[in-house]
């Protein structure tokens, strides 16, 4: 206080001499300033780097799958059945994003129907449908597994799916055994362990906007390859990796 005295009735010259007294003698005195006159930005800029990095790490490690596949049930499906279903199919694709591999990405809607959804857990549910909404506007998956009561609830009564052939059913079409594949009926994987597991399933081809079609037309015919492979039994690869790197090394093999 009484330095502020002092210094009220001073002239311009003692003021600066005052100040000159105050001097930063130790490191530690000097990072004390500083980081009380900058720490915020200090703060800023390095989450501004942190999240630069981690934009960039999941720019370079994400994997960007081939196909989309949906799962839509009314049953809690394992991620690691879903995985190996997954794995499976990738024998029978090609790597459409030139990525130098093929990726099958699996998304599973759990959506209960009828009674069970009163004993489903709300937020669950809710969850389901969401995801579910989101992919119908997106227009990613385009092949469908699901079983009775998922097909029912939005192929019959929602119109979801073409006809195998991926022609649109006409107004009130009721052939609903033309717009469903069982899983019995798909030689690539009836015989499989993973098979057995979706016995109670089918696949279906699901209706695509136009906007969609123009948008993304080569994703598409590569879907409906991946589907007509699967039914026919015709692998195109060893699984997941680029069926071009396979043919090669089956070459140099038999050289």
């Amino acid at each position: 206080m009484a330095r502020e005295r002092y210094l009220l009735h001073a002239g311009e010259e003692e003021i600066n001499r005052a100040g000159a007294e105050i001097t930063l003698k130790t490191k530690k005195d000097k990072w004390n300033n500083f980081w009380f006159y900058h720490k915020t930005h200090v703060i800023v800029a390095a989450i501004a780097v942190l999240f630069v990095a981690y934009m960039v790490y999941d720019m370079v490690t994400k994997v960007h799958p081939d196909y989309n596949i949906a799962i839509l049930t009314s049953q809690t499906i394992p991620s690691d059945l879903s995985d190996q279903l997954a794995e499976e199919m990738e024998k029978y694709g090609e790597d459409i994003n030139g990525d130098g591999e093929i990726v099958v990405q699996m998304n599973v809607f759990e959506i209960a129907q009828g009674e069970a959804a009163n004993t489903m857990d709300p937020n669950m549910q809710m969850a389901g449908i969401v995801k579910f909404q989101g992919d119908v506007q997106t227009g990613d998956s385009y092949i469908y597994l699901t079983d009775d009561d998922s097909f029912v609830a939005y192929g019959t009564e929602e119109g979801l799916f073409t006809y195998l052939d991926g022609s649109l059913p006409e107004e009130g079409a009721d052939d609903y055994e033309n717009m469903r594949l069982t899983m019995s009926e798909c030689k690539g994987l009836a015989d499989t362990e993973i098979g057995e597991v979706f016995s109670d399933y089918s696949f279906s081809l699901r209706w695509i906007r136009d906007d969609l079609l123009e948008k993304k037309p080569d994703y598409y015919v590569g879907c409906k390859e991946l589907y007509e492979n699967l039914v026919a039994g015709t692998p195109t690869n060893a699984g997941g990796e680029d069926a071009s790197s396979s043919a090669e090394a089956a070459s140099s093999a038999a050289e």
